[in-house]
Formats: structure tokens, C-alpha cells, sequence
């Protein structure tokens, strides 16, 4: 096998002849495209040569730079730690690989006496001296990457005022025996960018299928997702805590896929398990399937007899599959309803194909239940809550044990106010995937109305698992808040609003710093509260415990006119805050004839306190979570 691949352009063929001379007449093996025979297979010979290289040199010009196969071999060596980028044109590298220091033989044409060659050559020698796989940076980073935070340096000085400690205990290594893993995204070596989709989403369906094991932790794909470039793959594990990193590609064509995957130690490097499949289309699933099962096998003996066979995907239909990982990946977009409805056509083709695709099903309620927040008419919200319900009824009819499928019907039941039947599926949801970080998520969001200090617990395992997550950042926040942990909670929300660029934890730092009473920083972070109606609620509760009655009646007014389906709610917060009680209940028993789902916070949100005291709240407290479901925080 070679010492060095060389990926270049096909317009910079002359060039990377050139190179490829030259580094031959230095004594080492080079691989390029013009060593194929007649009759190799291309695709398999150049990605087995492709992984097997010690070394992998890019040529950047302005053709490779746009062309997917030079972009597709820089991230899977970047991902081996092979990776070696040589510019030979003045251009804009990939934003991925703008962060990696490249040689310059910028204009060069073959010259053997330029003195930068020599340092090419130098450094060739260096990174060829020791095996790269196993070769660690001299001084790791300490916290997310810079590529992660870039765009957000609000976010970047509020985590080095004291995040990155917290970031790294969420997601710090345990000396418990556990095994644990992070899968990287796959690369897509389809030749087509618009294929991402399908690498994206085998990565996560190998996520998901592992997760189900016990006594295997697997990071939740937003943390993954976060070294998808990475240059070293044990950097990335020893960020990210785990012992193991899977990484693979595929290559799909409209007749044939190809999934290779490798799983290497994450303190050495050192291979465990790789494998390679070329199956029809059809049969990608029962490839993600072996997988799985393989590299449970390869983790540990114990865990591969608990397993046993590892079934992946929910379908045996591939097309109905193709439509469901093209809607999930939609789900990366920002939310937004034109976002939301184009991802439920999709999950709706899917099940056209398969009606007993359970977990498409639990994806359309969660999808219904996500659209319901763009509507505005009080029908049509409880005609979207009713299907959503149903949807996810439907997925746990399908299958039973699915924690995903319980956890999507432990929400639909919580929304519906159904505490009992929430907290039931809830516990349901965690016994079959109490390592499925998406599952105790949702989990520790029905437990918070009932439990707060378990909902603490919760939210934080969610976030060991996928600790970049700003979401669960965020829901660890609320949880804090539930808690009565205020100062915490503030804390969470800030480290969320950092790794998201503002967009998440904005509600929770306002509505802490506004129970703590600093209501000059609660009303300077209002801009970070994303929906209006809950901007202008938590504006007209701020404005009048500050002593601002004109300010407060103008966001009151303002609030009366949004019908989001929790305008009862919101109300009954706004009067409680003014000391408007009689109004405040009026709202609140308003808020229960209708359904709201806002009221589910009720024996929790600190908002409220102004009329906890009143027996027509405790009335409509225990109507909404009954009292021998409650168990009250033990710092209240």
C-alpha cells in the first residue's frame, strides 16, 4: 500500500505528475489515478488507496476546490489524520479546511530548486516519520472547536468566561467500564453533494441502533456533527469523552452503494474493525444492520451477546428509508414552517410506502406538534394537537419498543395535558433507551412539571451524550429553573446562547435573571426571546415589577392581540406579575377550559408565584398535574 496519495484536480494533471515524480525520486511510494490498470475497478481501488495512505496530499487550486471527489478525499483524510494540503493556485479553500495550515508552491511548475519544495519535501519527511493515525497535536483544544463558534463571538467570550469547564463536564470521560463511541458523519464519496443527505443519515441510524444497547454511551449526532472535519480523529475523542470513533463513507449510485466503516481506538488511533460492503441499493439497510452489529462485537464480547443481531431503519422499504433521512435532514435546518411542511411531505411519501414505518410515524407527531406553534386559530391548533397525538399513537401501536416512539407519546400526552399517561410513557421511553440522547431529552421535559430535581438529572445525562448540543444545554436550563436553581439556570442558558449564536436559552436567562429580581439585565436580554408572544409576556411582567406601569400596560396590550394557543397562559402571568390576582385566576381557569399547553409549567414556573397561595390555583394546579404525581424541589 502507498505511502502517498496524491488528490488533485483533473485540470492540474500536469502538476500533480510533476509532484508525483518528485516525491517518488525522494524514496517514497505515491498513489495517483494514472497507476489504475486496465480492468481495476476505480471507485474500489482508489478508496482502498485512499484509506491506506499514510499520507494524503491535496493539490488546492481553484478546480479542485470546487470539484466534489478533491473535496470528498480531503475530508476522509482529514478525518484519518493523513491530511496534508499543498496550495498550488491562489484560491478560497472550503471553510473546513481554511482552519488547516497549508505549504505554499503557490504558481509552481515542476521546478526542483524551489526553495519551497525543499520545505514540502521537510515536511512530507515529518509527518510520514511517525504513523498519522496515531500522531497527536502537541497541545489539544480544551473546548468546542473554532470552526464550531465562528459567526458567534458573543458566544466565544461568554464560554471562556467559564463555560468551557462546564462544556467538558458534560461530556468528560467516566472511569465506570462503560464503552462508548462517537459516530462521525460519513463521508459522501458519491461524486453528488446533494447525496449528503444519505451519508448523513446512515450515521445516524448506526447512532440510534447503538444507543439501544446498554452499557454503550454513543454521542448524539449535534456533537458529532461537530468534527465532521476533524483533522485527528482522537482529538475528537478525547474531546468528546468516548473511547471509540466510527467514521465510514459512502458511495451511492443508482444502482449500488458502498459503505465502508472503521472503528479505531480514540486514545491510540489503532484500528479495532473495518469492513466494506457493495450491496444493491435495496439492501443498504441489512449493511447498516451488520455494522452495527460488528462494531458492538468489536467494542466488547459482553455487549455483542446482549445485542445479538442489531436491526436498523424501522423499514424494509429502501425508498420509503431514502424519504425519511432526506426529511431528517431538513430537521438540521432552522425551524421554520415552510422548513416543517417540506419535511412532512416527505415523512407523508415515506409512509404512502410504508404505513408501518413507526418511526416516520413518531416524526410526523413531533413534526404536527412543531407546526401547531406557527398557527394561530384555537381550532385548528386542537384539531393539529389531536393528529399529532394520534401519530404518535400510531408509531407506538407499530412498535412497542421503541423508546423514541414512547418518548414522541410521552410529549403528545403531556401537551394534551394527560400528566399521567405522559410521565407512564415516559418511563416506558427510558427503561428501553436509557442511552438514546434524543429519548432522554424528551423525557426529562414531561418529568420537569412533576419532578424538577429528577428533570435536572435528566436533562444533564441527555446532554453527557451529545454535550454540543445547545438544546439540551437549553432544556438542562429549564430543568435548573423548574428546580429553583436560578443561578444555575443562568448560567446554562448563557453557555446554550454561546454555542447556538443567541438563538437558544434566551427564555430561560430572562426568566431567571427576572425571578432573581435583576430586572435591568432580564429587560437587556429580551432581544434574545425568539417568539413574540413570549417576548411580550415576559416584557410586560418585567416593566411592572420594575415600577414601569405605562410600559408594562403598552406589552400587555400588545400580548392580548397573539392567540398562540397559550394566550390564557400568558395572561395569567402578565396579571400575577402586576398584582392583578382576580384577573390572573380568571386567566389561568380560562387557560385550563381551553387546553392550553402552556399551563403543563404550572406547578413549576417561578412566574407564577405572585398567586401560588390562592386555593383557585392549587384548583387548577392539581387538575393540570395531580398531587400524588407532584414531588416538589428539594431547594424550594
Amino acid at each position: 500500500m502507498p505511502d502517498i496519495f496524491l488528490s488533485y484536480s483533473r485540470q492540474d494533471e500536469a502538476v500533480a505528475g510533476q509532484m508525483a515524480a518528485v516525491l517518488a525520486a525522494a524514496g517514497h511510494d505515491v498513489w495517483w489515478d494514472r497507476e489504475l490498470r486496465a480492468g481495476d475497478v476505480y471507485d474500489q481501488v482508489l478508496e482502498n488507496a485512499l484509506r491506506a495512505a499514510r499520507l494524503v496530499m491535496v493539490l488546492w487550486s481553484k478546480t479542485a476546490v470546487v470539484s466534489d471527489w478533491v473535496r470528498s478525499e480531503a475530508t476522509v483524510a482529514m478525518q484519518n489524520g493523513t491530511l496534508m494540503p499543498v496550495m498550488i493556485e491562489d484560491c478560497q479553500r472550503p471553510v473546513a479546511f481554511e482552519l488547516r495550515q497549508s505549504a505554499d508552491l503557490i504558481g509552481w511548475k515542476g521546478n526542483r530548486q524551489d526553495p519551497r519544495l525543499a520545505a514540502v519535501l521537510a515536511q512530507v519527511a515529518r509527518q510520514l516519520g511517525a504513523p498519522a493515525a496515531v500522531a497527536k497535536p502537541a497541545a489539544a483544544p480544551t473546548g468546542p472547536s473554532r470552526r464550531l463558534l465562528i459567526g458567534g463571538a458573543a458566544g466565544v467570550a461568554a464560554l471562556a468566561a467559564g463555560g468551557f469547564g462546564a462544556w467538558r463536564a458534560f461530556g468528560g470521560r467516566q472511569d465506570d467500564g462503560t464503552a462508548s463511541v462517537v459516530v462521525l458523519p460519513f463521508a459522501n464519496l458519491s461524486g453528488d453533494p446533494g447525496q449528503a443527505f444519505f451519508s448523513d443519515g446512515i450515521a445516524e441510524e448506526l447512532r440510534s441502533a447503538l444507543a439501544q444497547i446498554r452499557g454503550l454511551k454513543v454521542i448524539g449526532r449535534v456533537s458529532s456533527e461537530q468534527f465532521r472535519d476533524a483533522q485527528d480523529v482522537t482529538a475528537a475523542a478525547e474531546r468528546l469523552g468516548v473511547d471509540h470513533v466510527l467514521t465510514g463513507s459512502v458511495r451511492r449510485s443508482a444502482t449500488t452503494i458502498r459503505i465502508a466503516a472503521q472503528l479505531v481506538e480514540g486514545k491510540t488511533g489503532v484500528e479495532r474493525w473495518s469492513q466494506s460492503y457493495d450491496q444493491p441499493v435495496g439492501d443498504a439497510l441489512a449493511v447498516q444492520s451488520r455494522i452495527a452489529t460488528s462494531v458492538v462485537a468489536a467494542l466488547s464480547a459482553t455487549l455483542a451477546r446482549a445485542a445479538g443481531t442489531i436491526e436498523v431503519g424501522g423499514t424494509s422499504n429502501a425508498q420509503a428509508q431514502l424519504l425519511f433521512l432526506k426529511a431528517e435532514s431538513l430537521g438540521q435546518r432552522a425551524l421554520s414552517a415552510s422548513a416543517l411542511n417540506e419535511q412532512r411531505a416527505l415523512i407523508d411519501a415515506a409512509l404512502a410506502l410504508d404505513p408501518d414505518y413507526a418511526e416516520a410515524w413518531a416524526s410526523k407527531g413531533n413534526l404536527i406538534s412543531n407546526l401547531r406553534g406557527f398557527e394561530t386559530a384555537p381550532p385548528r391548533i386542537a384539531a393539529m394537537l389531536a393528529a399529532a397525538l394520534a401519530a404518535s399513537r400510531r408509531a407506538v401501536a407499530l412498535a412497542p419498543n421503541s423508546g423514541y416512539a414512547r418518548a414522541s407519546l410521552a410529549i403528545r400526552y403531556r401537551n394534551a395535558l394527560d400528566m399521567r399517561r405522559a410521565l407512564a410513557e415516559s418511563e416506558q421511553a427510558l427503561r428501553l433507551s436509557p442511552a438514546d440522547a434524543r429519548v432522554v431529552s424528551d423525557v426529562g421535559l414531561v418529568v420537569r412539571n412533576a419532578d424538577p430535581d429528577r428533570a435536572v438529572i435528566l436533562t444533564r445525562l441527555a446532554l453527557s451524550l451529545d454535550p454540543l448540543n445547545p438544546l439540551y444545554l437549553q432544556n438542562y436550563g429549564a430543568a435548573l429553573l423548574a428546580a429553583q436553581r436560578l443561578a444555575q439556570a443562568a448560567d446554562a442558558a448563557r453557555q446554550a446562547m454561546a454555542l447556538s449564536n443567541n438563538q437558544q436559552g434566551g427564555n430561560t436567562l430572562v426568566a431567571a435573571l427576572f425571578i432573581m429580581g435583576d430586572h435591568a439585565q432580564a429587560r437587556a436580554n429580551l432581544r434574545h426571546v425568539g417568539l413574540k408572544s413570549v417576548r411580550l409576556t415576559l416584557e410586560a411582567a418585567i416593566e411592572a415589577r420594575a415600577g414601569n406601569r405605562a410600559a408594562s400596560d403598552a406589552a400587555l396590550a400588545a400580548a392580548r392581540w397573539i392567540d398562540d394557543g397559550s394566550m390564557h397562559s400568558r395572561l395569567a402571568i402578565i396579571h400575577a406579575q402586576r398584582g392583578e390576582t382576580g384577573l390572573a385566576l380568571d386567566a389561568l381557569e380560562a387557560s385550563l377550559r381551553s387546553r392550553e399547553t402552556l399551563i403543563h409549567q404550572i406547578a413549576v414556573s417561578g412566574l407564577f408565584d405572585p398567586i401560588r397561595r390562592e386555593p383557585r390555583f392549587k384548583a387548577v394546579r392539581d387538575a393540570v398535574i395531580p398531587p400524588d404525581l407532584f414531588v416538589p424541589p428539594k431547594r424550594a
